[in-house]
């Protein structure tokens, strides 16, 4: 990591949640950080107004779309937002 100011690279996380152990994960949304221990800390103070049982990040660039060709994990899928591939 850089230390010259705006020499962070930050990377887009996506963060799940539930609520009690036998609730499914859910998407709550998203934050960007440059590492992921640092994912960890702003997805746990972005999101704290839940009781959340458990939370997770992932990396944006690791979610790979099984049924759509479109919207923010898109570029992902093998053969980019066309599908083909």
């Amino acid at each position: 990591m850089s230390g010259a100011r705006g020499g962070l690279a930050e990377s887009v996380y996506e963060v799940f949640a539930r609520k009690t152990r036998g609730e499914p994960l859910r998407h709550i949304g998203y934050i960007d950080a440059p590492g992921d221990e640092l994912a960890r800390v702003y997805a746990w103070k972005t999101y704290d107004e839940e009781n959340w049982f458990e939370m997770c990040v992932v990396p944006r660039g690791a979610v790979i779309p099984v049924n759509r060709t479109d919207g923010p994990w898109a570029a992902n899928r093998p053969g980019g937002k066309d599908g083909a591939g």
